[in-house]
């Protein structure tokens, strides 16, 4: 089971417009709407690949409700910690003509104290397996969260981490992730301006025992106790935005069959890679991620 953590969940609402031009009345082409925020969207592409999860989500308020309503309708597990404030809203807008795609993002929603409770709770909750936790964490809430991963490696979970900052910091020294997950800019902010290799290795020697640094068309290069590898995605698409989640999900899905980091490399790469002919995050297809695995070229870094 790997349990999908996130302190900013949202509705995601896609439009898409034949072309962009502010200032101008449109009418969408195609429109979606989904759960999202970074661990539902990892939580969906774990799905996607059929793999156990479930994701710890704090939700309040109509939105809320809808968001809630839309994991129960796609079969996603969930946690549901109620918090006082209104679940964030996120629009984007794609230009059929360009491809580019313009996002709008409420600000993480507040999570009141009683709210922050159930979530720790939730965590406590988290007895085996893997516990992915990705995105902000709010400056107050950080010393708390730290105790609180710390304390479910001590339990025996497998801990991934797809966040930047203090957080991972703090975690790198206090828990010693099972897997850091980051792109290049995050990884750099982190450890100063390097090359993805140098930075996944610099990350490895932090404590995290598996680290992956994205770098975009560039591929990912990972580093483990048994060696670094570079994959090469085989083809890049129109729709970026969950890339990075549907990646970590498909590295995930890898790990817990058992094979080493390269052909974890290779699940992942693919994964990201099909997200990216869809729109919606972790919406991709199956047999899409399975086919494109074969054209991802791994190599020794």
């Amino acid at each position: 089971m790997i349990t999908c953590l996130g302190l900013g969940p949202a509705l995601d609402v896609t439009y898409g417009v034949t072309r962009l031009h502010v200032g101008q009345i449109h009418r969408p082409t195609w429109a979606m709407s989904l759960p999202g925020g970074k661990s539902i969207n990892v939580a969906r592409a774990l799905h996607t690949l059929g793999v156990a999860s479930r994701v710890i989500a704090p939700l309040g308020g109509a939105i809320g409700d809808s968001v809630r309503v839309g994991l129960e309708a796609s079969g996603i597990a969930s946690i549901v910690v109620p918090i006082a404030a209104e679940t964030r809203l996120c629009v984007s807008i794609v230009d059929d003509h360009s491809g580019a795609s313009t996002e709008v993002y409420d600000h993480p929603t507040v999570i009141d104290d009683s709210a922050w409770k159930g979530i720790l709770t939730a965590v406590e909750g988290v007895a085996g397996g893997w516990l992915a936790v990705s995105g902000s964490v709010p400056a107050a809430r950080r010393r708390d969260l730290g105790d609180a991963l710390a304390g479910a490696v001590d339990r025996g979970v497998h801990l991934a981490l797809d966040v930047t900052g203090d957080v991972l910091t703090d975690a790198l020294v206090r828990a010693h992730p099972a897997v850091v997950k980051v792109n290049r800019d995050e990884a750099a902010e982190l450890l100063g301006d390097a090359d993805a290799r140098s930075l996944a290795r610099d990350l490895h020697a932090a404590g995290a025992a598996t680290a992956v640094v994205t770098d975009g068309a560039a591929g990912a290069i990972g580093v483990d106790p048994t060696g670094q590898w570079r994959a090469r995605p085989p083809v890049r698409g129109r729709f970026a935005i969950g890339s990075g989640d549907s990646f970590l999900a498909g590295l995930l899905s890898s790990l817990c069959a058992g094979p080493g980091l390269a052909d974890a490399l290779r699940a992942a790469t693919a994964a990201g890679a099909a997200n990216t002919l869809t729109p919606g995050a972790g919406c991709f297809s199956a047999a899409d991620a399975s086919r494109f695995a074969s054209d991802v070229t791994v190599t020794d870094a």
